[in-house]
């Protein structure tokens, strides 16, 4: 799940900076500024390949409304307003949404390294430790552990903007094809 080999094919050498809220571009840069010899994809590239994936008709396009707020090398952070069609009949964040953030989110900070490689799932597993309500804004933060030549590990976080309190915690393994 998660990012296509086209929109992985986006991401190209650059500054990895973090971004504007609000904005295209990066915090304390240009759009698309590049300097010379740095290593990674640049924001701007990451911003581009997630946009492609949510635009898609397919199964991503769930999280259209998700939007990249920082992204530094092997982490990333997006934000989305729970609204009522991410709800499950209670009126919180639906479990299954939930497992799709920790899939997207963490194949982003993925892009977001130097081998920018998007890997296929192996395994993951979510820990569910409070609900978050229709018109709550969650921040949905994924980190790199590990990545080797083969496998990638990643944590995900997911918090409530307003109060910081940890809603779910996911953990992704990826196979590095």
């Amino acid at each position: 799940g998660g990012v296509t080999a086209e929109a992985a094919a986006t991401l190209r050498p650059g500054r990895p900076a973090p971004l504007r809220p609000g904005s295209s571009r990066p915090a304390g840069g240009r759009r698309g500024e590049v300097t010379p010899g740095a290593m990674g994809p640049t924001a701007e590239a990451l911003r581009e390949a997630m946009r492609y994936m949510l635009e898609s008709q397919g199964f991503d396009r769930v999280l259209r409304k998700m939007r990249l707020v920082s992204a530094a090398p092997g982490k990333v952070v997006c934000e989305l307003k729970v609204e009522e069609e991410h709800a499950n009949r209670g009126g919180t964040l639906h479990g299954g949404l939930t497992a799709t953030l920790v899939d997207v989110v963490s194949t982003a900070a993925l892009l977001y390294t130097e081998r920018a490689a998007p890997g296929v799932s192996v395994d993951m597993n979510i820990t569910y430790t409070t609900a978050a309500k229709i018109g709550e804004e969650v921040l949905i933060t994924a980190q790199v552990l590990k990545q080797g030549r083969n496998m990638a590990f990643a944590s995900v976080d997911l918090t409530n903007k307003a109060t910081g309190k940890l809603i779910a915690q996911g953990r992704h393994t990826k196979y590095l094809n």
